[in-house]
């Protein structure tokens, strides 16, 4: 099945309809599929009259709640506070806003944007507004444990009868070592003994769920692959690095292989993204060099980032196992490489064999000398890019927005969710 397919109309209604049951009857309204997170998209982004960050999160959660929708038939809600302005410091009203995230309704709840009450005024605002916009049997998704999801939600079960899923995108404040762990722990107390199942990013957050409890892996998706360039016989083998410029992430190992790299060899390096290591990034990019070129791209919009990747043949995953943040999340990044067309090489962090396994290429240890050996090899033996392309064609109808669906169908009714 294509990711744009529709689900046929009898197949939704029969769903919906056997979920309406399960949850509370013919006489109730229609359940929904109520998710409770800050994501936003572009959308969002136009209709806010000042800077605020791009969410890099929206791709995934877009394609979750897809297939959500795909998978049960219901009507998929987004319910949101505000995010913070990027400069602005003076305080301002926020009014609530009703717009789309995606194709699915979101509404934004109204704060008081000052910075000494702009917490508790959201816990308060977006739990009024969770409570207002619930009914009986939807089926809420909290994402993560955040304890503003978790009040809410506490106070609308209170209220409604109401079945809740874990999006479980990572465990960081188990590693936070800040006054946030504080809260999200007591979120995840709390939290634990509301879910049903637990949708999860990375395989070892398992360990983070009550025994027994159902769940399902789903680290990222597959849209469309096959759309890089293949121009790359006989031109400079085009490489990629998107993401963080940071330690956790790899870069400064990067740039210290690809030093490293015989000089006869003809590659191009194109690093987006924006972080602690900006300025040693632009430094290293600057350098001229012979038969290579390293191109730093900053931050970029969503259509020139996209514009970029199909230009590119290989996608660079350098983030260190060695860092706790590769036992709580996963990159995201390798699923935008693969739904791009491109081949990746990866460190072995975040369990990335056990998911991707043959479609990616990986090197073993955390030096500069590992990632410049496997990158040579990647430059030199460029027919074996092909060989891979056939591997990661396997995971596509496993990670694709259809076949996401059918595995989400399967863990609802594990988690007698749909019956």
């Amino acid at each position: 099945m294509r990711d744009d397919a529709v689900t046929p109309l009898q197949v939704q209604l029969e769903n919906r309809t056997r979920v309406r049951h399960h949850l509370g009857g013919t006489s109730m309204p229609p359940p929904r599929i109520v998710c409770l997170t800050n994501v936003f998209d572009q959308q969002y982004h136009e209709r806010r009259d000042e800077d605020i960050a791009r969410c890099l999160s929206s791709p995934k959660r877009r394609d979750l709640f897809q297939s959500l929708e795909i998978a049960t038939g219901l009507e998929v809600l987004v319910l949101s506070s505000p995010p913070k302005a990027i400069a602005r410091r003076r305080p301002r009203w926020l009014a609530g806003l009703t717009t789309r995230f995606s194709t699915h309704q979101q509404r934004f709840c109204g704060v008081w944007d000052s910075p000494k009450i702009r917490v508790p005024w959201s816990w308060a605002s977006y739990t009024s507004q969770v409570v207002r916009h619930t009914r009986p049997g939807d089926l809420v998704v909290l994402d993560n444990y955040e304890l503003l999801y978790v009040l809410a939600a506490v106070s609308a079960r209170a209220r409604h009868q109401l079945s809740f899923i874990l999006d479980f995108e990572d465990g960081k404040h188990a590693i936070d070592r800040s006054w946030a762990r504080l809260l999200s722990g007591v979120a995840e107390a709390l939290g634990r003994r509301m879910i049903a199942g637990a949708i999860l990013a990375h395989p070892a957050l398992r360990l983070r769920l009550p025994a027994g409890l159902p769940y399902e892996l789903v680290p990222g998706f597959i849209r469309d692959p096959g759309t890089a360039s293949t121009s790359y016989r006989g031109e400079p083998l085009r490489l990629l690095y998107a993401g963080s410029l940071d330690q956790t992430r790899g870069v400064d190992l990067l740039m210290r292989a690809m030093d490293q790299l015989p000089l006869t060899l003809r590659w191009q390096l194109d690093i987006t993204g924006s972080g602690p290591l900006e300025e040693e990034v632009r430094a290293f990019a600057s350098r001229e060099r012979q038969n290579a070129q390293v191109r730093f791209h900053g931050s970029m919009a969503p259509v020139l980032h996209e514009a970029l990747l199909r230009e590119c043949h290989v996608g660079l995953n350098c983030q260190r196992d060695s860092d706790p943040i590769s036992e709580v999340t996963f990159p995201s990044k390798v699923f935008t490489y693969l739904s791009s067309g491109l081949h990746v090489l990866s460190s072995r962090a975040s369990e990335i064999t056990s998911v991707c396994g043959p479609a990616c290429s990986y090197y073993e240890e955390e030096t500069p000398a590992s990632l410049a050996k496997a990158l040579a090899a990647v430059v030199q033996s460029r027919t074996d890019l092909d060989q891979h392309t056939v591997a990661a064609a396997a995971l596509v109808e496993r990670y694709s927005i259809s076949g996401t669906a059918q595995r989400l169908r399967s863990f609802l009714e594990r988690a007698n969710l749909l019956q």
